[in-house]
């Protein structure tokens, strides 16, 4: 994906979650992630092509966390970070234009994130594993937007746009990535906490996995919403 930058003014973000399921000819689907309320046959676990780790959730009363080694916070953000990492996708791609929010929670400074995958490979035991894909990331100094790729084999990233905000830990906050699909150049908006900014991309694609990833710490996940 080619990527062009423009900063978008700021605007309020209203990011409730909304107790409904997808049915024919309904626009909204919000799953919550309290225990007996979600399925997670109704999800793919993807691993990271960085690391060998697979991941697991851990299931709470109220939410979800990945699961991490016991360890110092600084560690698991440092040496450890691909022991903490767990990723997930809805196992039905969603096409064209969309708003995807999911409520999140970081217990020390980073880092849960939403992510937006054009495709699915597979690693070398065969598990789901991630290609080429985009990672919009909530931490303690602002959300950044990482592309990653495959360069020569092997995988790559670059920071395609970022917003500079404090934002506190164990305060649970939504983050919603709004999707402006156009074959000629498709608008990506992030809003968390009434900060909003955007970016372009020329060859984002029609059809899309979405789904929440945590890594680099402790992070909790308590709803994930589509709407069209």
């Amino acid at each position: 994906m080619k990527i062009m930058l423009r900063l978008l003014l700021p605007l309020l973000c209203c990011c409730s979650a909304i107790p409904m399921l997808f049915a024919d000819g309904e626009a909204v689907k919000t799953i919550v992630f309290d225990r007996g309320q979600w399925s997670p046959s109704d999800w793919i676990l993807v691993k990271s092509p960085r690391w060998n780790y697979c991941g697991k959730w851990i299931q709470q009363e109220k939410g979800i966390s990945n699961r991490t080694p016991t360890a110092p916070p600084e560690e698991l953000q440092g040496k450890l970070a691909g022991e903490t990492y767990t990723s997930m996708v809805l196992k039905a791609p969603i096409s064209g234009s969309h708003a995807v929010t999911a409520t999140m929670m970081f217990e020390y400074q980073m880092a849960p994130l939403i992510v937006i995958a054009p495709e699915l490979g597979r690693s070398a035991s065969g598990a789901p594993e991630y290609r080429e894909h985009y990672e919009i990331v909530l931490y303690d100094q602002g959300i950044n937007v990482w592309y990653h790729y495959f360069k020569n084999g092997k995988p790559e990233w670059k920071l395609a746009a970022f917003l500079k905000a404090p934002f506190k830990p164990r305060t649970p906050y939504c983050l919603e990535v709004k999707i402006d699909y156009r074959p000629a150049g498709t608008s990506l908006t992030v809003t968390c906490d009434r900060r909003t900014f955007g970016f372009l991309d020329n060859t984002f694609p029609g059809s899309y996995y979405v789904g929440i990833t945590g890594c680099e710490g402790v992070n909790s996940f308590y709803d994930f919403t589509i709407k069209n």
